[in-house]
């Protein structure tokens, strides 16, 4: 676990899966609300500490609905009947099919129940008196969405330190990918991005050094 702080916002990061997803567990310090971002696989520590914490709401956030950032979706639904799952209308249906959600060429279909939650652009998930912005972010799947808080931003599989997510998967446009990222992260002020996969980075070092823009990247 890596712990990041912004004001009385925290992050814990836990690298889960095959495929080393970034889930994440945010809160406020002392608040009984949180947030478990893609959890990519089942974790007694992750759930551990979740108990430990004592949450009476825990909103499951799915930046996108690829099986790497799903698979551990129905083990904490389990051990917390009090958790929301919340992903786009555009991904919901892929919770549901395993060729959607490409959990077929990943070593076994993965066949989750339906979302309790219909996100949208603008909608907001709140922790204690932080609240996050979601916003559309597609061209990885046709329904990626982003949630931003002061000083952090959750990016899933858009935005990564040096690169890009994929957009040769189906509902990937690499077009609106860029597009979606200049316009919708690159526009907000200086924070930290957590990726889905690799290393946190931040906005400004993206807009300075990514190969994917011209750089510097100028809004």
């Amino acid at each position: 676990m890596v712990t990041f702080t912004s004001d009385s916002l925290v992050c814990e990061r836990y690298i889960l899966g095959p495929l080393e997803v970034n889930t994440y567990l945010v809160y406020e310090k002392g608040s009984k609300e949180a947030i478990l971002i893609d959890p990519a696989d089942e974790s007694q520590t992750l759930a551990n500490r979740i108990s430990e914490l004592d949450f009476a709401v825990l909103t499951i956030f799915l930046t996108h609905g690829h099986a790497d950032h799903l698979q551990g979706v129905e083990y904490f639904r389990s051990r917390f009947p009090f958790a929301k799952v919340a992903i786009s209308a555009a991904d919901a249906p892929m919770l549901l099919d395993p060729a959607l959600n490409l959990s077929v060429f990943l070593g076994g279909p993965i066949v989750l129940r339906p979302a309790d939650q219909i996100l949208k652009e603008n909608d907001t998930i709140r922790t204690g008196a932080h609240e996050g912005l979601l916003k559309s972010v597609s061209g990885h799947t046709t329904g990626g969405m982003i949630l931003v808080f002061p000083g952090m931003v959750f990016c899933g599989d858009t935005l990564f330190a040096g690169s890009v997510g994929r957009s040769d998967f189906p509902g990937g446009n690499a077009k609106d990918l860029t597009k979606d990222i200049s316009g919708k992260i690159f526009s907000l002020s200086d924070r930290i991005v957590f990726p889905g996969h690799g290393p946190e980075t931040s906005i400004s070092e993206e807009k300075n050094s990514n190969p994917f823009f011209d750089a510097p990247f100028t809004v």
